[in-house]
Parts: structure tokens; sequence; C-alpha cells
């Protein structure tokens, strides 16, 4: 959670509109920070996680760090978000109490 709010700060500093590898930079940074937020959700989600949800957490957390180094690190930012939700939830239904079994 530590890496999302360091990434809302990122977002709230102005960028240096002048300097394009500065910039790169900068969505490098914020796309790191989201990802490494967004690992930190799915570690915690894992254990709690069906065999298929984990599967696919890990395959998701994967392709963001693919796209944060190789594509569009808007986009992989965006999404770390929403993985980070996905392994929230999961987490969240662990929680709930289960019905009586007999």
């Amino acid at each position: 959670m530590r890496a999302l709010l360091a990434m809302a700060m990122l977002l709230a500093t102005p960028a240096i509109a002048c300097d394009p590898d500065e910039m790169e930079r900068a969505m490098t940074e914020i796309c790191s920070a989201a990802t490494t937020g967004a690992a930190e959700a799915v570690e915690a989600a894992l254990p709690l996680a069906r065999a298929q949800e984990a599967a696919s957490l890990q395959s998701q957390l994967n392709s963001l760090r693919r796209i944060c180094a190789e594509g569009d690190p808007a986009a992989a930012a965006r999404d770390a978000a929403r993985l980070a939700r996905v392994a929230g939830r999961i987490e969240a239904r662990a929680e709930q109490p289960r019905p009586a079994s007999f």
C-alpha cells in the first residue's frame, strides 16, 4: 500500500514537459511503484486463492512487469491497480463466515 501512496505522490508532482527522457523516467518510476503495490496485494491473496486464481494472479503480475519495462507504463500502472483490487477481493472473501457443514 505504501507503493500506491508513493505513486499518488508522484502523480501529484509536476513533470518536466520539455524533457521527454525525464518524463519517461517518471512514468517508469510510477509504473514500478504501482507494480510493487500490486505484487504486495497478490502475495497476500495467494494463500487464500484457488489454484486457477493463483495462476492467473501470477500471470497478470508477470505481464504487468513486462509491460512496465517494455511497453506502456501508464497502462501497466492502471492495470496494476485493477490487479490489486482483484487480489483484495480474494483476500476479503476468505474473511467471510462460511456456512456450517454437517
